[in-house]
């Protein structure tokens, strides 16, 4: 893994929209993607990572004698090169005597909407996918078993086909989280195996809202402390995390995975946490694919910059989210929900005074957040491809614009004068603090 990026004199700004990008000439300070160099050979980093497990004996020996073992692996929401890793932990399983018929791969989707069996293939690999079976795990959809309940009191329930497995061993990224202060570790069995029972304790406004749930802070952070507690009572016992950078993948170890998302975000933050000065009348941010697929997802971007401890956009100021949004909001229920529960919404304030007071269903912790958002600053959304689902979130404080250009000189004649613009081009790992 290399070291942190950082702002480039005389760089040209420019941020992501989905898989182009789009130039920010005016902007006062740009911050570069995290400089997260790839690993120059993925199998053999792989490889590497299995025969030198983190706080863990070696998934073989793991493995020794269990008659199922089941992987999860995200769904596309998450850019995770799974099929390499599926790969290699199927020959490590061999290794200990598994056979592949005692094998399955979950695709852990949560709330997000199930997948087809071609997405299934992409997925795990056609070679994986033509050796075990590879399913979906969905909080709606799949059956579950109720494991008890966390000293929180959030309610366990698993999918069936987690809880009934001799182990389980899941794959994932590691990257920023707004609520479990980084991805990865026991995250893709908790809440992508979990029914949507415990998704929905989990997400409830009053517990994200809580001391402690916060982006990139795992320690002392409840969220992240019931997600082990959930993962703790299931057969969940190994795991492989990944981080990525704009270039491949920059680093890879398994084992425990706690600590495997330990190590790894001690590794990568200071890479991905960044002070700018300021705060700006505008900061601009670019969101990569696929997780501009959607507004749901890609409006944590906005929310990482909008609700840090020392925001770097002036109260009242102007987010633009670049993203393209080809799914409109998203395609899960979760997510068609979140746009609905936000469109209803007379004011953020409303909004918000209603999550504290009752449940808000799917998605709706994420308009949750972004009515906190929208209370302190506002937000433009920049090279969607077809912004007209917008419109019902106009009265809230959210605009469509069909450029930075636009957005910026619209917020220029508003100020009455040159806004001041910060670039951030991944924002959605790159975490941006004024300093």
């Amino acid at each position: 893994m290399s070291g942190p990026g950082g702002p480039s004199a005389g760089e040209q700004a420019w941020v992501w929209c989905g898989s182009h990008r789009l130039p920010v000439p005016r902007a006062a300070r740009f911050e570069p993607p995290a400089a997260l160099g790839p690993v120059p050979d993925l199998a053999a980093a792989i490889a590497a990572a299995l025969a030198r497990p983190v706080a863990a004996l070696r998934l073989r020996d793991v493995a020794r004698g269990a008659r199922s073992v089941l992987v999860t692996v995200p769904d596309a929401s998450r850019p995770c090169p799974s099929a390499p890793v599926l790969a290699a932990v199927l020959d490590e399983l061999g290794s200990a005597g598994v056979p592949d018929a005692a094998v399955a791969v979950a695709v852990g989707c949560g709330l997000h909407a199930t997948t087809s069996p071609a997405q299934r293939r992409r997925l795990a690999g056609a070679s994986v996918a033509s050796r075990v079976e590879v399913t979906d795990a969905q909080g709606l959809e799949t059956e579950t078993v109720h494991l008890g309940e966390t000293s929180l009191g959030a309610p366990v329930h698993i999918a069936r086909r987690v809880a009934e497995s001799d182990l389980v061993v899941t794959v994932g990224v590691v990257e920023p989280h707004l609520y479990a202060g980084f991805s990865g570790g026991v995250k893709g069995v908790a809440i992508g195996c979990a029914g949507h029972e415990t998704i929905a304790w989990t997400h409830r406004p009053a517990f994200i809202s809580e001391p402690g749930v916060a982006v990139a802070s795992l320690r002392g952070n409840p969220f992240q402390a019931t997600l082990r507690e959930i993962a703790a009572r299931t057969p969940l016992r190994w795991g492989v995390n990944l981080v990525l950078g704009d270039d491949g993948v920059a680093a890879v170890r398994a084992g425990d995975p706690s600590a495997v998302q330990e190590s790894l975000a001690a590794a990568a933050a200071p890479a991905w946490l960044r002070a700018a000065g300021g705060p700006y009348d505008v900061v601009v941010a670019g969101v990569h694919a696929p997780k501009s697929d959607g507004l749901y997802q890609a409006s944590r971007a906005a929310t990482y910059l909008g609700l840090a401890a020392r925001p770097a956009v002036q109260r009242d100021g102007l987010i633009v989210l670049c993203a393209d949004l080809p799914l409109g909001p998203g395609d899960g229920p979760g997510e068609r929900s979140f746009l609905d529960v936000l469109a209803a919404a007379a004011s953020p304030a409303e909004l918000l005074a209603k999550g504290l007071r009752e449940p808000l269903g799917p998605g709706g912790q994420r308009s949750f957040v972004v009515a906190r958002l929208l209370e302190r600053c506002r937000l433009a959304v920049v090279g969607a491809q077809d912004a007209r689902f917008l419109e019902p979130l106009a009265h809230l404080g959210v605009a469509a614009f069909d450029s930075v250009d636009a957005a910026l000189a619209a917020e220029d004649e508003r100020l009455g004068r040159r806004a001041s613009v910060l670039a951030v081009a991944d924002a959605m790992t790159t975490v941006v603090t004024a300093s």
